[in-house]
């Protein structure tokens, strides 16, 4: 075939045109794409400091549903969110008691929607083991981070509004991180799914949750046709919500997690994973049939009761093999039917042997105590093999840290899917309110103050050991938190209660505040300065004695670039960063508040500075000048301090 010059000349420009729209639809591909991930890098920077980065299913281990469970509110919940169904519900709240399987159920949804290639727009889940979750400041912007990198027209308006100033108010982000973008989102998108799980676990829940929905869901609202919230939460928090005189009550859908239409469910789960058990121990004839309607029975329909019961006898059975595979069954027979609280009773009561004596006894409970506590108040989780390393100054030959956390993992991670040491404790709230309760007998209960105490010295000795690495990067994870996170321990364990007990505490304390320790925390030293200073002051409130502070003193003064600050400066600053528990703080500055000065000739080393509630109600200098003025002692225990310390204080008067 012969091809015309013509005909080959007109193929060759409708070949350079197709060319030359395909490179300009390329280049421009590329600059939106480009433009798009600069607005991304940009919310990212901006928010950095407002979410909880921990907030998804898979961050925290949350194991699923197994198969053939939950099935009927699965298929509503999918029927809900079929674009074919037209609803005024925006809004399904799902509740359940303790245990019921809320948070295992939000981890089934978002993985069964990512699956089908229809994923959740933003996914929050709330847990007391993730402090930065229960954070009521960090929910809407942690969501809306998400909306950015779900939609580009999402990001556009985010980017937009924060480019401006980032919302102070919880109306101002409501309506411009979240309401704006779901409506541009609701644009391109028959269905937008937004869940949050465990809303009840938010700190001070009932205010904040209110205040989010108040703005959402105000009597009259009027939401987008396609957005779907999720929901989950325990049933009283449901129920003062359900009686609201303020929220538009129609937008919202309710359905509970039953334990009775639950039971059967969770009897077949119980025989499965049962079964799994007798084939790893080539147990043909157990458990019998007996055994499995009587555990059935006591789990009452509730996965967590089951989940926790089953990972309990499975570690029983290993430890001790054929034996206690009937003991293990006899063990649950005085437990209540349903009750969390008897099966941690049982699990603990495994772990207390009565005929060790009482100081090996003695012991193990407070190995308990130390491990357990930890895990309760760290600032941010740790994976088991971090907990390992920063619990080293447990000695081993008093308490087994590893054996126990491998026997306790019923408790201390159940459900999850991860492997024994890269898994992240994930308490469930019934254990964390059971173990920090009255029901708790005084060998198990934890208290928090004492909590923060022995996880403030675990930190300060793995701070001492690593004196020799003073470059973060060099630090791994646990000598990290470490250093970001002792004295705020150390703080909160003063302000709940606790005091310097333990003796030891006066030798790390010295160690602390050894140049080449220093040189590892030093980068923190504002923060060092005023929480350390508020426990010092904290202790001094409560009648500790001036030589057990000392090391706290040594250690505020090791905090050299503080005294750079002139003294109004440092008043203000501490006011703003210090509780309303703690009203005063000492550094090697020597200013008292007036119902104080009695005691100041005591305090040779450490000195108060005064602040917050006197400051607030007459102004920083001139609270100082009356102070002053008022008590010569006080004047002339100023004077004997360095000048470079303080300001002029003849200028006091003339700042005012």
């Amino acid at each position: 075939m012969t091809v015309s010059a013509d005909a080959l000349g007109d193929w060759s420009s409708e070949f350079a045109k197709a060319k030359e729209m395909f490179l300009t639809a390329t280049v421009l591909q590329i600059k939106v794409g480009q433009d798009n991930d600069r607005r991304m890098d940009f919310i990212k920077q901006q928010l950095a400091n407002h979410v909880a980065t921990r907030h998804k299913f898979t961050d925290q281990s949350k194991s699923l549903c197994a198969t053939g469970t939950r099935v009927e509110i699965q298929k509503e919940i999918g029927r809900w969110l079929s674009p074919q169904t037209s609803s005024s519900e925006h809004i399904f709240w799902i509740t359940g008691i303790a245990g019921s399987g809320k948070s295992t159920l939000s981890a089934t949804i978002v993985d069964n929607l990512g699956k089908k290639k229809t994923p959740v727009a933003a996914q929050f889940f709330i847990s007391r083991n993730i402090g930065e979750t229960i954070n009521p400041n960090h929910v809407v912007p942690t969501i809306a981070k998400q909306l950015a990198e779900f939609s580009p027209a999402a990001a556009r308006i985010i980017h937009d509004t924060l480019k401006n100033h980032f919302p102070s108010s919880l109306e101002d982000q409501v309506k411009e991180l979240l309401l704006a973008p779901i409506r541009e989102i609701c644009k391109s998108h028959d269905r937008v799914v937004i869940l949050i799980d465990a809303l009840d676990e938010l700190q001070d829940a009932a205010k904040s949750v209110e205040g989010i929905l108040s703005i959402i869901a105000p009597k009259g609202c009027d939401l987008p046709d396609y957005i779907r919230f999720i929901i989950t939460s325990r049933p009283e928090h449901w129920a003062v919500i359900s009686k609201s005189k303020t929220l538009e009550l129609s937008v919202f859908k309710q359905d509970a997690l039953m334990t009775d239409s639950s039971k059967e469910e969770v009897h077949n789960f119980i025989v499965a994973r049962m079964k799994e058990i007798a084939v790893k121990e080539d147990w043909d004839d157990w458990p019998t049939l007996d055994q499995l309607d009587k555990l059935s029975r006591k789990a009452d329909g509730l996965f967590h009761y089951a989940t926790t019961a089953l990972q309990w006898i499975e570690q029983q059975i290993q430890a001790i093999g054929t034996p206690y595979r009937e003991k293990v069954f006899d063990e649950f027979a005085q437990s209540g039917i349903g009750q969390l609280e008897d099966l941690y009773k049982l699990i603990l009561g495994a772990f207390d042997d009565p005929k060790q004596n009482t100081d090996t006894r003695k012991e193990q409970q407070l190995g308990f105590q130390h491990v357990v506590g930890t895990i309760l108040v760290l600032e941010k989780p740790l994976t088991i093999h971090q907990i390992i390393a920063l619990l080293g100054d447990i000695s081993r030959d008093d308490f087994d840290v590893i054996k126990f956390l491998r026997r306790f993992r019923s408790v201390l991670i159940p459900g999850t899917t991860a492997s024994f040491e890269e898994a992240t404790p994930q308490i469930h709230k019934s254990f964390r309110d059971y173990i920090m309760g009255v029901h708790a007998t005084a060998e198990f209960r934890i208290l928090t103050g004492h909590a923060h105490m022995v996880t403030a010295r675990s930190c300060m000795e793995v701070i001492v050991k690593a004196g020799i690495k003073p470059d973060p990067e060099e630090q791994d994870a646990v000598e990290q938190y470490s250093v970001k996170h002792w004295y705020q321990h150390l703080r909160k364990a003063v302000e709940e209660g606790a005091t310097l007990e333990d003796k030891g505490m006066q030798k790390v304390f010295g160690q602390m505040a050894e140049d080449r320790v220093v040189n590892v925390w030093k980068g923190n030293f504002w923060q060092v300065f005023i929480d350390v200073a508020a426990t010092g002051w904290g202790l001094l409130k409560e009648g500790t004695k001036e030589d057990k502070i000392k090391g706290l003193s040594d250690i505020v003064r090791k905090a050299k670039w503080v005294r750079a600050f002139p003294l109004w400066c440092v008043l203000f600053l501490c006011r703003r960063s210090l509780s309303w528990s703690l009203s005063l703080t000492f550094s090697s500055l020597a200013v008292r508040a007036f119902p104080l000065l009695p005691v100041l000739p005591s305090l040779p080393v450490p000195c108060l500075l005064a602040f917050r509630d006197l400051i607030a109600e007459s102004g920083t200098m001139a609270f100082l000048k009356r102070g002053i003025n008022s008590h010569p002692p006080l004047l002339n225990y100023l004077t004997q301090c360095p000048a470079t310390l303080l300001p002029n204080i003849d200028d006091i008067g003339h700042r005012s």
